[in-house]
């Protein structure tokens, strides 16, 4: 892998080839297929900064034990 000089690389173009890119190889996906995978990328990128979902854990009974003292 190459490293990218900001100095004397026109990013501007090299954006705009990512995206080309990228779109031409989305473009074989259905729409459906585009939807599910942008909503993928979107939640693996989101997943660090959002907040986690609250799990409701359910009371559990004291785990019974078969002894029997005798007194």
């Amino acid at each position: 892998m190459s490293s990218i000089d900001p100095a004397s690389t026109d990013l501007r173009h090299l954006e705009a080839a990512g995206e080309a890119a990228l779109n031409a190889a989305l473009s074989r996906l259905s729409p459906a297929e585009r939807d599910a995978y942008w909503a993928s990328v979107r939640r693996c990128y989101n997943t660090p900064y959002n907040d986690a979902v609250p799990k409701v854990r359910a009371p559990q009974a004291p785990a019974e034990r078969g002894e029997v003292r005798a007194g």
